[in-house]
């Protein structure tokens, strides 16, 4: 009887509430093949950061640039082997442009392939954060969604210009502006 008495007076445990706004920033991101290790090819979602991209994982999808001069997207387990890379970031191609995709797929992303995008093109993200000390490590839905568009590639430089979109809050997969209700 208690447990249904503590229960009902914390509301429903499932309504869960968003806290922090959406945001959208710009970042310059470097080729995995062509550049220097050091430099940043990977992105971390959570932080919003290009990152350097090795063995410790600490990436959520990486970048390359083909042949044709179009971007490649890797999820994480494409690119580490070890067991921090074993995480299932999954990418879908999406076909509006980036500032008209105002919500994350529900469903369809591919955790095992890499994504080709064209300048002007839209990949949805969503990446799992429910390991231990994880920003999503209790939560209902542990996934952040996110979106990135290939606005531009320098090839002499192998420098990938990008713009992401990100829902930080777990298991929301609003873009609009504001903190998000969906």
């Amino acid at each position: 009887m208690s447990v249904v008495v503590g229960l009902a007076a914390c509301g429903d445990p499932t309504n869960v509430k968003a806290t922090t706004s959406t945001t959208t920033d710009t970042l310059s991101i470097f080729a995995l093949s062509g550049s220097p290790p050091s430099y940043p090819s990977g992105i971390a979602l959570v932080s919003r950061q290009p990152v350097k991209v090795d063995g410790f994982a600490n990436f959520d999808i990486a970048f390359d640039i083909d042949a044709s001069g179009n971007a490649v997207i890797y999820p994480v387990k494409l690119v580490v082997t070890s067991p921090g890379g074993s995480r299932p970031v999954g990418l879908q191609k999406v076909a509006a442009p980036f500032d008209q995709v105002t919500e994350a797929p529900k469903d369809g992303y591919k955790t095992d392939l890499a994504v080709v995008l064209a300048p002007g093109e839209t990949v949805a993200i969503q990446s799992p954060h429910n390991t231990t000390g994880d920003i999503c490590q209790f939560a209902i839905n542990p996934n952040i969604f996110a979106k990135v568009a290939v606005d531009s590639v320098n090839l002499a430089s192998r420098t990938l210009y990008l713009r992401l979109g990100l829902d930080p809050n777990c298991g929301f997969r609003s873009f609009a502006e504001g903190i998000p209700t969906t």
